[in-house]
């Protein structure tokens, strides 16, 4: 089932939610939509309400390329107004890559209300290195040209191929990188992410670090994107968080590995069955 929720001055945000029972909100990366998460919604819906949203800019969402509505808080803005749209009080939260930012502002604006949290190979850093290709949009006269050649929809498809773990089921770019519209917005949410990384991540570290909910991070062992570094310290941040490494798996874990991600999600909620509910207020 498709739904659609109102965000005034012409904006909306637009979801997929299948099955019935605990809520469960499905936050995609970048690149990515809702339709990367069709696998782990499928096997999740027998037991659960899978929430997968296009986040604004993406898939049948509204289209923008104004970082102010594309950014993390702004689109946690959004989902917020979605989950009142659907009545989803006590929910467990999965952010993959942005997904990960989006879920800490989340986190921040309205702890009551999730149930646990599940991070997949993200970025929740101000300090995380900038590396060849990337940071060629640094370089004095040429780095704008050179952002647009790497966010350009067939760099954003490469990057999809190489991302994917050896044996990886094939990814849909279609999926991904959607149309030019979402590849604009991609862009947008990247070069803002890269140029800006330390106070647009600084609200994120602070959030995860503050969580109080039961929580996991899974990370593909191959993760040419975000190394397993990254995932250890990740796991680090979060209070009382464990591990979960997923053997060959690269970065796109909701299409290379659905099965293990819903299995990931479904004991994590046994964890936060028992768990006490979050205070209320947010951090700071």
């Amino acid at each position: 089932m498709r739904r659609r929720t109102e965000l005034g001055a012409g904006r909306w945000i637009s979801a997929e939610v299948a099955g019935s029972g605990p809520d469960v909100l499905l936050l995609h990366g970048i690149p990515g939509s809702s339709a990367v998460w069709r696998g782990v919604a499928e096997r999740l819906s027998a037991r659960h309400r899978a929430i997968a949203p296009d986040l604004v800019g993406f898939g049948e969402s509204a289209r923008t390329r104004d970082v102010r509505e594309l950014w993390a808080d702004a689109q946690a803005d959004a989902v917020l107004a979605l989950l009142d749209d659907l009545g989803a009080t006590r929910v467990l939260l999965v952010g993959h890559d942005y997904g990960g930012p989006v879920a800490a502002h989340l986190l921040a604006k309205a702890p009551g209300r999730f149930a646990a949290v599940l991070l997949a190979s993200t970025n929740a850093f101000g300090d995380t290195p900038i590396e060849f290709p990337l940071s060629g949009i640094f370089w004095p006269g040429v780095g704008r040209l050179w952002a647009r050649l790497l966010f350009s929809a067939p760099s954003l498809r490469m990057m999809l191929r190489q991302g994917a773990g050896r044996g990886s089921p094939r990814l849909a770019p279609d999926d991904y990188v959607g149309d030019p519209a979402q590849a604009l917005a991609i862009r947008a949410i990247f070069e803002t992410a890269l140029r800006e990384l330390a106070p647009r991540y600084a609200p994120v570290t602070a959030a995860l670090g503050a969580v109080r909910v039961p929580a996991r991070v899974v990370w593909g062992e191959k993760d040419p994107l975000f190394p397993l570094p990254q995932a250890r310290r990740t796991a680090a941040l979060v209070p009382g968080a464990d591990l979960l490494l997923l053997a060959g798996a690269g970065h796109f874990l909701p299409g290379e590995r659905p099965a293990e991600l819903a299995e990931a999600i479904e004991g994590l909620w046994g964890r936060a069955r028992v768990a006490p509910p979050a205070q209320a207020g947010g951090s700071p």
